[in-house]
């Protein structure tokens, strides 16, 4: 007895020794510095910001649908889309009023939090399905999945980094950092692309008043994992594991759709809510169940709301619904065909009502900044914006699918995207699925079939506008429906043998290889990028944004250094996010031509008018993008050689401050 005790005092002696050597070691050879542990607290901080965003947007949602049977991934993602579509036109009422600050917004998620607790915590439930769907895949499931989650780490590095991509530098990021600011949803004059649906920005606003900018391309992130595995989930349950996640991989497969989960674009925000739509269609298609019509109208509203040109959703919409009345031969009940239509329109047009009502009350033009001229786009304007020569020729309305796929690259002419090729590999051979697929299986190869082919001819028809209308990111409302169409062909082929050959196990090695490839690509990046050295605070922002982004980085820090109440005019640099609020962008790359021919029926403006002009709106000094001007001055469209003659004049008047390289050059505009 005796000796136990004396043996378990010993015991506990020798272990706060133990306990005592290790505390006492880190307390001498830190580990880590406040300033780790502070950014690490940081990035917690917005991931978890992102998260309760995305928890109250499902809580919402599931309050509303959670009634629908159907599988828990695709409950995921209908509910999240419902309460994300819903919350983004409170925020825009909220803008209304004047409740854009940190207090009001927090407070608002908090009570939402409170209020939804018991819905969020049945949607949080959804998640297990992510179990059940491993558990039930093969060994390609397996593999694409773990190739997905690699794309999905090396892409949260980069989310949680600074920003770098262009548009979120131009518009997605800068008008939410302009709301913050005013306290408010205003007109933003110096940016067009205000007049654009916001239902993403929106929604960032909230994310960057509780966590900066990166917690919005988080925010973004999330939605982009949520689309993916709703897509899985509604094909797994639709056929079979192996096709929700050849799915999963045609929507993943391209570079651009893989890396832009991280770059805070609304890319991904549309291609979430055009799935919403999409599986509506579907399942109305196969169960015409009251309901699911009008809702997948909301969706496609609240698609529009994100992307202008997600409004062909509306076309591949009214398509499906005349083609079921086709197959039930009813076109001769043109009543109940219209108020169908109308059962999908009005909710579609009720969620963007707000968004077209706002651009009507500011600017006049409820389609502001397209069109015709209003608010801050004049004719000419307009004009620089619109035209433009189309790029290809008449092989880009023929095999345009195909071009798209083989020529789209990431930042190229032309298609400007690389969309990977299991869209139109797999898509294709959706066909070979029909054969013993049940009403169900053909109800989703139908309606899928009917919405890309509807979304291909009018890309098709408005590639032929301009260079600019060709971009394949500008239709990737549609993509979503490409990749169940490649969920099918996968079914397809696995059924599929000939002799001596399994072509389903052919299929999923070359789907593997695409999609590791893929991964390659976008790990590659991160790790050139360096975004996790700026992510554990190795790299400092300013130098994670210099090595990325060469000369505007230093020229950034020099502007944010300017002595306060200045106001930076700038020429040919659209991205001013970095130097918000002194810095007046030239975001379409037209003040020059603006300030000299603008209003103007005669002479153009001389240089000592324009100066006069700037001295007169408060400017008081000028970043002047050289390289910007050079490029468009050999490369763009030819202006006057007088323009740039008038420039030149312009420049040498103004006290040269600062150059960084042959880049930007800083200037002082004297009173």
């Amino acid at each position: 007895m005796k000796s136990g005790y004396w043996r378990t005092l010993a015991g506990w002696a020798a272990f706060l020794w133990f306990i005592g050597m290790v505390a006492g070691y880190y307390v001498i050879h830190k580990p880590m510095t406040p300033e780790f542990v502070a950014n690490w607290l940081r990035l917690v901080w917005q991931c978890g910001v992102a998260w309760a965003i995305l928890s109250v947007a499902g809580g919402i949602g599931w309050r509303l649908l959670h009634n629908i049977p159907l599988h828990p991934l695709v409950s995921l993602a209908l509910q999240a889309g419902l309460g994300f579509g819903l919350l983004s036109l409170t925020l825009l009422a909220a803008g209304y009023v004047g409740l854009f600050n940190p207090f009001v917004l927090g407070s608002g998620l908090l009570a939402l939090g409170i209020i939804f607790c018991r819905a969020i915590l049945a949607w949080w439930r959804n998640w297990r399905a992510v179990k059940v769907l491993w558990a039930s895949s093969d060994g390609f499931g397996r593999m694409t999945g773990c190739f997905f989650a690699l794309i999905l780490g090396f892409t949260l590095l980069t989310a949680l980094a600074p920003p770098l991509q262009f548009d979120a530098l131009v518009y997605h990021l800068t008008l939410p950092r302009h709301y913050l600011q005013m306290g408010r949803m205003a007109y933003v004059p110096e940016l067009m692309y205000w007049g654009m649906p916001q239902a993403a920005e929106m929604l960032f606003t909230w994310a960057m008043s509780l966590g900066n900018s990166s917690a919005a391309v988080v925010l973004g992130w999330l939605v982009g994992l949520v689309t993916a595995l709703g897509l899985a989930g509604f094909l797994s349950d639709q056929w079979d594991p192996g096709s929700g996640w050849a799915g999963l991989a045609a929507l993943t497969a391209g570079f651009t759709l893989a890396s832009g989960l991280a770059w805070g674009y609304n890319d991904w925000w549309v291609m979430f809510f055009a799935l919403c739509f999409l599986i509506c269609l579907v399942l109305w298609s196969a169960y015409p169940t009251k309901g699911l019509l009008p809702l997948a109208g909301v969706f496609a509203g609240f698609a529009i709301s994100t992307k202008y040109t997600a409004g062909v959703l509306l076309v591949c919409g009214a398509v499906v619904i005349l083609w079921q009345h086709y197959r039930a031969r009813r076109l001769a009940g043109s009543l109940h065909l219209l108020r169908e239509w109308l059962q999908f329109g009005l909710p579609a047009m009720g969620v963007l009502s707000p968004w077209l009502l706002k651009n009507w009350l500011a600017t006049g033009n409820p389609v502001y900044p397209l069109v015709f001229p209003a608010g801050a786009m004049s004719s000419l304007r307009l004009a620089l914006y619109q035209g433009g020569v189309a790029w290809g020729n008449w092989l880009d309305v023929a095999f345009l699918p195909v071009r798209a796929t083989l020529f789209g690259v990431e930042g190229g002419p032309g298609y400007s995207a690389s969309i990977g090729p299991l869209f139109v590999g797999l898509g294709l051979a959706a066909f070979l699925a029909w054969r013993g697929a049940n009403e169900r299986q053909r109800a989703l190869i139908r309606t899928a079939a009917w919405v890309a082919l509807s979304g291909l001819l009018i890309w098709m028809g408005a590639g032929r506008l301009s260079g600019l209308s060709l971009q394949s990111r500008l239709y990737q409302s549609f993509f979503p429906a490409l990749a169940m169409l490649a969920g099918a062909g996968y079914a397809g082929f696995a059924r599929l043998n000939l002799p001596g050959v399994r072509l389903g196990r052919v299929v999923s090695v070359m789907i593997l290889l695409v999609l590791g490839f893929t991964t390659l690509e976008v790990g590659l990046e991160s790790v050139r990028r360096a975004a996790l050295q700026v992510d554990l605070g190795v790299t400092s922002s300013e130098q994670y944004l210099a090595d990325n982004l060469g000369w505007f980085g230093p020229a950034m820090q020099s502007v944010n250094q300017l002595p306060e109440g200045a106001r930076v005019l700038m020429l040919w640099e659209t991205r001013s996010l970095y130097c918000m609020p002194a810095c007046i962008p030239d975001e379409i790359i037209d003040r020059w031509q603006r300030e000299r021919h603008d209003g103007r029926s005669a002479l153009p403006a001389t240089p000592q008018e324009i100066l006069q002009s700037w001295q007169a709106a408060g400017y008081t000094h000028l970043l002047f993008h050289k390289a910007g001007a050079d490029f468009v001055r050999n490369e763009g469209p030819r202006a006057p050689a007088e323009d740039w003659q008038a420039l030149e004049t312009l420049l040498s008047k103004l006290q040269p401050l600062q150059f960084f390289g042959d880049a930007y050059q800083l200037y002082q505009i004297k009173p």
